[in-house]
C-alpha cells in the first residue's frame, strides 16, 4: 500500500515524498484511515514504529488554516518528544500555508511560547504541566480544539500526570476526536481510554524482537568537548582494534576524523557527501585492516556488511531508539563478543531512558578513564604483547646486543621504557579528570545537614511564605524535571527557600530543565545549593560590635516575619510573576 491509497491530500503527499517516505508503516497503514474518518483511535505501538506520522497526518488534514486558534492539542511526557513532534508537523506542513506547530514545556522561558500562541498557531504539542499552567492563565485557549492526541500515554501515567490530563480534558470541547498511542495497554490506560472516548478503533502492532547477543553496553557521561579525547583513550587502551563510530551529522563526523588524524590514528570517514567510488575505497581499506576506526552517519552506514567490528561507539545518541539497535547490531555478530560505548551529556538522560525502555536493558554506567588508568593499561597491554611474541616466535638475541656489558634486567627495563615512550601519545587534560580530584577535597565548613556522599543539594527560591509543601516540590521534580522514581531525598522547606537532596546522577538534568519554572503558580529558579548562609555565631559577634546595626537588624527581622503582599524575589519584577501574584495572595 502507498500513502496515496490512504486518502491523504496532495499537499501532504508532496511533503511526504520530499521527506523520502515511500510506503506507510504498519501503524500508519492501520491508524490513518479511521482517524481521517473521524473515529477515536487507540494505537498500541512501540517507539520507532512510525506512530508520529500516524497521528500528525490526520491532525493536519483536520486543521482549518483560516482559523487563527489552537485546533490540535498533543500531550507528550517529555520536552524532547514535544519538540520532536512539533518538528515533524512543520515538515509535513511544508506545502500548507499558515500551518505550523509550537512545543510547550516547562523549564523554558514563557515568552516565545506565549508569542506563538498569541499569533494563532493551530497545533500545540506540550507536556501536561506547562499546558495546564497556560490554560489556567488564559493564554492557551482550548475552545477551538477539535482533536486531542496523547502520545506515549503509558509513560505520562507512569510519571504521575493523570490529574493534569483530566484537568486539561475538562477544559476541552466535548465534541472532539481523541487519539491514544501507547506501548502497552495497562489497566490505567484502559481506564483513561474509557473516560475520554467512546467506541474507539483499537490497533495493536506487534513489537519486533530485539536481540543484541553477547554485546556489552556501556555509557560514559562526558562533555561534548571532551569526547574526542575520551575516544582517543579508548583506542590507546587497546579497546578499539576495529571500531565503528556513529555521529548524527556530517559536520560532527568531519570533526571526529580531523581530531583523530591529528593524534596519529588510522581513521577515515563515511557520509552522504562522498562519491560512491570514494566510499568503496574507504570500505576496502577498512575491511583490509588499514584503518583502525571508521566514523560514519546513520545514512551513510546503511547497508554496510562488516562482521568483525569489536566496538561500536555512539559519539552522539540517535534520536530514534531503532537507530541505536541498528548501530550496535554491527558488533557481536556470529556469536562473537562485542562492546557498545555511548557518550551522553546532561541533556540526554531522557532520551537514554527511552532507548533503555525500548531495548529492555539498562546500560552499564562507567566513569571516564583517567590519564593514569590509560597509562597503566597501556603498560599491561605492552607486557602481554611482549609475552605473546616471545612464546610464539622465540626470537634470539640480536647480534647488536651481544657485546653489551649490562645486566639482563637493566637491559630489559631500558627496552621496555623505550617501547612505552615510542608507542604512547601525550594525553590531553579534560574537565572529567579534574572532577575526580575534586571529590577528594575536604569541605571548608562542616555541613549544617548531614548529606549522603552520592547526593546533591538543590536550592529553590520559594518556601513557607508561598505556602510551598513537600508534595509540591516532589511533583515539580518528578513531573516537570523528569527525575526517576526514588531519586528525590530529603526536602527541607524554610521561610523563603527550599533545599532538596537529589541523586548525584540526576542533579545536572534537574538544574538544566528547571532553571526557570513554575511552582504552585509562582515563577521560581532551581540551582545547585552553594552552601549555608552565615552562621548565627558570626552574626551575633557582628551585631555585638555594631549596636546600631543590631537594632536595625532586629527591626528588619521583625518586619520580615510579618506576611508580605508579595514574595521577596528577584523575579517579582517579571510581568509573569506579577500576574501570578495577583491570582494568589499570601495570607
Amino acid at each position: 500500500m502507498t500513502f496515496a491509497e490512504l486518502g491523504i491530500s496532495p499537499e501532504i503527499l508532496e511533503a511526504i515524498e520530499v521527506l523520502g517516505f515511500e510506503t506507510p508503516s504498519a501503524i500508519q497503514e492501520q491508524a490513518i484511515p479511521p482517524a481521517l474518518a473521524g473515529a477515536d483511535v487507540v494505537g498500541l505501538s512501540h517507539t520507532g514504529s512510525g506512530k508520529t506520522l500516524a497521528f500528525t497526518i490526520p491532525a493536519l488534514e483536520k486543521i482549518d488554516a483560516r482559523l487563527m486558534q489552537v485546533q490540535i492539542l498533543c500531550l507528550a511526557p517529555t520536552r524532547e518528544l514535544a519538540v520532536q513532534i512539533s518538528r515533524e508537523v512543520d515538515k509535513l506542513a511544508l506545502f500548507l500555508d499558515g500551518v505550523s506547530a509550537v512545543p510547550i514545556y516547562g523549564g523554558a522561558s514563557f515568552a516565545p511560547q506565549l508569542a506563538a500562541l498569541r499569533r494563532g498557531v493551530p497545533f500545540v504539542a506540550g507536556t501536561p504541566g506547562r499546558v495546564l499552567d497556560l490554560i489556567n492563565q488564559g493564554e492557551l485557549k482550548t475552545d477551538g480544539v477539535t482533536m486531542l492526541i496523547l502520545d506515549e500515554a503509558d509513560e505520562m501515567l507512569d510519571m504521575g500526570f493523570a490529574d493534569e490530563i483530566d484537568r486539561i480534558v475538562s477544559s476541552l470541547p466535548h465534541e472532539r476526536q481523541t487519539l491514544f498511542f501507547s506501548a502497552t495497554m495497562s489497566p490505567a490506560i484502559r481506564a483513561l481510554v474509557n473516560r475520554l472516548s467512546a467506541d474507539p478503533v483499537e490497533i495493536s502492532i506487534e513489537r519486533p524482537t530485539l536481540t543484541v547477543p553477547t554485546c556489552e553496553q556501556v555509557v560514559y557521561e562526558v562533555l561534548f568537548s571532551s569526547r574526542i579525547e575520551v575516544l582517543s583513550r579508548l583506542i590507546e587502551m587497546g579497546r578499539m582494534k576495529r571500531g565503528l563510530v556513529f555521529a548524527n551529522t556530517k559536520r560532527v563526523v568531519d570533526d571526529i576524523v580531523d581530531g583523530l588524524l591529528s593524534r596519529g590514528y588510522a581513521v577515515d570517514r563515511l557520509h552522504g557527501d562522498m562519491p560512491q567510488t570514494l566510499r568503496e575505497r574507504v570500505m576496502d581499506s577498512y575491511r583490509k585492516g588499514n584503518l583502525n576506526v571508521l566514523v560514519a552517519t546513520d545514512v551513510a552506514a546503511r547497508g554496510l556488511d562488516i562482521d568483525d567490528v569489536d566496538v561500536v561507539v555512539n559519539f552522539e545518541l540517535p534520536r530514534d531508539p531503532e537507530d541505536y539497535v541498528h548501530r550496535i547490531g554491527r558488533t557481536a555478530r556470529a556469536g562473537r563478543k562485542g562492546r557498545a560505548v555511548t557518550f551522553i551529556g546532561r541533556r540526554d538522560f531522557s532520551l537514554l531512558a527511552r532507548i533503555e525502555r525500548f531495548i529492555g536493558t539498562r546500560m552499564q554506567r562507567e566513569k571516564v578513564m583517567t590519564a593514569q588508568t590509560v597509562a597503566q593499561v597501556r603498560r599491561e597491554s605492552l607486557v602481554d604483547d611482549i609475552l605473546e611474541t616471545a612464546t610464539s616466535s622465540s626470537p634470539g638475541l640480536p647480534d647488536e646486543l651481544h657485546d653489551l656489558e649490562l645486566p639482563q634486567e637493566q637491559l630489559i627495563a631500558a627496552m621496555f621504557e623505550l617501547l612505552v615512550r615510542r608507542s604512547s601519545r601525550d594525553l590531553q587534560p579534560i574537565p572529567e579528570d579534574r572532577s575526580k580530584l575534586d571529590t577528594n577535597r575536604v569541605p571548608k565548613r562542616a555541613p549544617e545537614h548531614e548529606q549522603p556522599e552520592d547526593t546533591v543539594s538543590l536550592f529553590i527560591n520559594a518556601g513557607k511564605m508561598l505556602h510551598i509543601r513537600p508534595k509540591d516540590v516532589a511533583g515539580l521534580l518528578y513531573k516537570e524535571g523528569g527525575a526517576p522514581m526514588g531519586s528525590i531525598g530529603d526536602i527541607r522547606i524554610f521561610l523563603k527557600h527550599t533545599i532538596v537532596e537529589v541523586s548525584q546522577d540526576v542533579a545536572p538534568m534537574l538544574v538544566e530543565r528547571l532553571s526557570t519554572c513554575s511552582l504552585c503558580g509562582y515563577e521560581v529558579n532551581v540551582r545547585e545549593d552553594k552552601g549555608r548562609p552565615e552562621s548565627p555565631l558570626s552574626r551575633a559577634s557582628l551585631d555585638h560590635r555594631h549596636p546600631t546595626r543590631n537594632a536595625s537588624s532586629r527591626r528588619r527581622s521583625d518586619t520580615s516575619s510579618r506576611p508580605r503582599s508579595k514574595p521577596l524575589s528577584k523575579q517579582s519584577s517579571s510581568p509573569f510573576y506579577s500576574r501570578f501574584q495577583k491570582k494568589k495572595k499570601v495570607k
